[in-house]
């Protein structure tokens, strides 16, 4: 039994240091980069929507959220007031995929700066 996990260990070794070497891709193979299904299209330099900037900087916490649609609503209203308080201008862009399957054509694009003082 001891010999079989020692194969294993050693198989496993070499597959990790051969995806090291390769640029974590398996030779053959091209590493699949997950695309931002939040990411919406046209967005200017500079901007983001909530959902897209969260899909980038903090996609762990946007997966353990039950409906990031509806969890990330209360960051949009402080984005939104923050900016009419401060006068900052937001873009509104269109929506992506899984907001229009829902029926939600629109969304709002804020200064990455705005962004990242609400979301980090």
């Amino acid at each position: 039994m001891m010999q079989k996990i020692e194969a294993i260990l050693v198989q496993l070794t070499r597959i990790a240091d051969a995806l090291e070497n390769a640029g974590g891709s398996a030779l053959g193979v091209g590493a699949a980069v997950p695309s931002n299904p939040y990411a919406s299209p046209d967005v200017p330099a500079g901007y983001d929507t909530v959902l897209s900037y969260f899909a980038k900087t903090n996609p762990e916490a946007l997966d353990l959220m039950g409906d990031p649609i509806a969890d990330t609503q209360r960051d949009g209203f402080w984005l939104k007031h923050q900016a009419s308080r401060r006068d900052i201008q937001i873009i509104s862009v269109e929506a992506p995929a899984p907001l229009k399957e829902i029926g939600i054509e629109t969304v709002n694009a804020y200064p990455l700066e705005l962004l990242r003082e609400r979301l980090g």
